[in-house]
């Protein structure tokens, strides 16, 4: 079969996704496929007629619909999902919640404090950020809330809200119930009307904060994480910390998930946020880390690269073009 595997146009973690291309790559020549290589275009124009499957990146089937598969670098450096259907809300494997009853609790429990460890060492996430430092303490208690693009596809498709609402809700909320909330930017690129509108919030209230510090050095001082649907929740889950979303992020299985209009209930859950809420959560990040995604670095890598290679089997096929996605029957 000719497969069109789009790769992934320059920006900043371009490198990380090359490896990840090159795990795809590597499993469809072993499965005996034609690749055609070409970059990718934003405008999905000019796929080569002879493709007969088409794998592209930072896409889902809503909005590139002769696309069969989709891949996405997630929450954290080297995590990649792929799927028929797209990423985060959209992916199949996360529509309902998933069984986590297979899932050693104490295991789940280790490899999240093995990760918490490395990222209050390095102070590494997804996206770039300051050196670690102490949170300046008449900040706390405060909950953590983070901010995202405007135009990220998980606050346009799958959030009641959009991310200045967002800001103006919680700053109410803040100054109504005299509750510390800490905004950071995001870190990934500048939104002029973001930032000047929590600015302004900030400069106007007396329990609205923004703050440019190491994201999991404000986690780790954080009472809670309140998102819409950020990565930043997924790595609040990693620091064992209440995670209340408003949008509905692949992680929300094991989250406070409350409506704009219910946050004082939000913060009585965080409140009384128990062992088992978050023992499920760390079996949630387990199961995501190693079930659903690929990884492309550490010692994970060489068991995600066979994964990948079962998946593409089932999903792709073999040379001889048999393809099936998963909960398709064989035809």
């Amino acid at each position: 079969m000719k497969i069109l595997l789009r790769y992934f146009y320059f920006c900043e973690p371009v490198a990380r996704w090359r490896v990840f291309e090159a795990m795809l790559r590597r499993g469809l020549h072993e499965l005996g496929h034609e690749i055609i290589e070409l970059e990718f275009d934003p405008s999905l124009a000019g796929d080569p007629p002879e493709a007969e499957f088409k794998i592209l990146p930072h896409k889902c089937k809503r909005d590139a619909p002769s696309g069969d598969l989709f891949y996405k670098e997630m929450h954290m450096q080297g995590l990649f999902t792929i799927d028929h259907l797209g990423w985060g809300s959209d992916h199949s494997g996360l529509l309902s919640a998933p069984d986590l009853s297979g899932i050693d609790a104490k295991h789940a429990e280790a490899f999240c404090f093995g990760l918490r460890e490395q990222f209050l060492s390095t102070g590494h996430s997804k996206h770039r950020q300051p050196p670690l430092r102490t949170i300046d303490i008449r900040l706390k208690p405060y909950v953590l809330a983070p901010l995202q693009s405007p135009g990220d596809e998980s606050v346009v498709f799958h959030s009641p809200i959009g991310v200045l609402e967002y800001i103006d809700v919680l700053s109410d909320w803040a100054e109504a119930a005299r509750h510390n909330v800490v905004f950071k930017l995001h870190p990934g690129m500048e939104f002029p009307d973001v930032a000047a509108t929590v600015r302004a919030r900030a400069a106007s209230g007396r329990h609205v904060f923004v703050v440019d510090e190491n994201i999991h050095a404000l986690i780790a001082a954080s009472e809670a994480v309140v998102v819409i649907s950020s990565g930043v929740g997924f790595e609040g889950l990693i620091h064992g910390k209440p995670v209340v979303t408003l949008g509905n992020p692949d992680y929300r299985w094991v989250t406070c998930r409350v409506k704009v209009d219910e946050l004082d209930s939000a913060l009585a859950d965080v409140k009384g946020y128990r062992p088992g809420d978050r023992e499920a959560a760390y079996k949630f990040i387990y199961f995501y880390y190693h079930k659903h995604a690929y990884v492309t670095n550490g010692t994970a890598a060489e068991k995600s690269a066979l994964l990948l290679l079962e998946y593409l089997h089932k999903v792709v096929g073999n040379d001889a073009g048999v393809r099936r996605f998963p909960g398709q029957a064989a035809s």
